[in-house]
């Protein structure tokens, strides 16, 4: 298992080598995920119903953009 700083690292490496477009929209989507992980509410709610995916659909669908699509696109361009 790796350590908290071997993740550090390794999230920093993928994120120096976005172009610097993608790091406000990066951004977004990390505020969004640490709200989900550290509200109250999404807390309690796991616990006692499992993942809220409509919250977190609602979370995601506030973006400018179309994530589903920009994470296909990623892919492709791994391919």
């Amino acid at each position: 298992m790796l350590r908290k700083s071997d993740y550090e690292e390794r999230i920093l490496k993928e994120i120096r080598k976005l172009p610097i477009e993608a790091l406000p929209k990066l951004y977004r989507l990390i505020s969004l995920i640490k709200e989900e992980f550290l509200s109250r509410e999404a807390v309690s709610e796991r616990l006692n119903e499992g993942i809220n995916h409509k919250r977190t659909r609602s979370l995601l669908s506030t973006s400018k953009s179309n994530w589903a699509r920009d994470v296909i696109m990623d892919r492709e361009d791994r391919i």
